[in-house]
């Protein structure tokens, strides 16, 4: 019986995303966790700035796995259906598949119409760096780079702790992203406040990073290739993490993408350029079918979750 709610759920939630998209900003659990960060960020002491990031980035994560874990326990009580419906729209609210598609496709469609000025403006849906004097080449490699890193955070790693934990771990992951995200930077400001949030992130994303890499090999034409630059550019990257999967990606598809002045995956390899977005965005989509059907799989025939 636990079984078949989480596999409902589960698939569910992944039907809520292709079929409805992203919720409203009113009605998204990851914006009411972002309210609460930005909240407590606004009132951090002046002093012992360290500690109480520490205890920001646990009281963040530990509510939202207690509310993954409370709230379907209580509705189960009064109607399973409400239980099974609420459980996957939470669960989808810690994953975006075809938004991640949608804003990539769109941006795609702004470039071949030569409406620049409309792709920057919607690049920062997906990077945080300044895309005001990048030409069509440089914001192709910011789609496709994101479309790489993405799948780690936007996609693989959810999943990963809800085949693991439940819905506490998904709701937890998304805290902890959304934390560094939001705080884990290193400016003035931040650098005390989240240095927490950004170790833990790299703790969360350490395993699910690399087991991106290989999965991207397995369903790549490419393998060995996309292992090769893995391993040879992965490190480029300042983050730890994210280097490794973009790599990867940028080897399955034969890439070289470039952050001006902070790195190069894929060196030796072709220059991206426009028409190389619809074959990475179906790369990604391949790569989700593949971890839905792994994570059923899972589902099935092992005890996970744990929770």
């Amino acid at each position: 019986m636990i079984i078949k709610f989480i596999m409902e759920a589960f698939l569910l939630a992944v039907a809520f995303d292709l079929i409805f998209g992203e919720p409203r900003p009113l009605f998204h659990p990851t914006v009411w966790i972002g309210t609460l960060i930005g909240f407590l960020d606004r009132h951090a002491p002046k002093s012992l700035k360290r500690t109480y990031g520490v205890l920001m980035a646990l009281f963040c994560i530990c509510l939202a796995a207690i509310a993954g874990y409370i709230i379907p326990l209580l509705l189960y009580q009064v109607s399973p259906l409400v239980a099974l419906l609420v459980t996957a729209y939470l669960l989808k609210s810690t994953f975006s598949l075809s938004f991640l598609w949608q804003i990539s496709g769109d941006i795609h469609l702004d470039l071949k119409a030569g409406k620049l000025d409309a792709a920057r403006a919607k690049l920062p849906a997906l990077v945080g760096r300044d895309v005001s004097k990048l030409d069509e080449g440089r914001m192709a490699s910011c789609v496709i780079e994101s479309l790489g890193e993405s799948f780690v955070d936007g996609i693989f790693s959810p999943v990963f702790y809800f085949v693991i934990f439940g819905l506490p771990g998904a709701m937890a992951y998304r805290a902890i992203n959304t934390l560094d995200s939001m705080v884990g930077y290193k400016d003035e400001k931040h650098r005390e406040v989240g240095w927490a949030s950004a170790r833990i992130d790299d703790i969360a994303n350490f395993i699910p990073a690399r087991l991106a890499v290989l999965l991207m090999a397995l369903m790549s034409g490419h393998p060995i290739r996309s292992v090769k630059i893995a391993m040879r550019d992965g490190g480029n990257a300042p983050s730890i993490n994210s280097g490794y999967p973009m790599a990867a990606f940028a080897g399955a598809l034969g890439l070289r993408l470039e952050k001006s002045g902070y790195y190069v995956l894929g060196e030796g390899l072709k220059p991206c350029g426009v028409d190389d977005i619809p074959e990475a965005i179906w790369l990604n989509r391949l790569l989700a079918a593949t971890l839905v059907i792994i994570i059923v799989a899972i589902i099935c025939f092992t005890p996970l979750p744990l929770l």
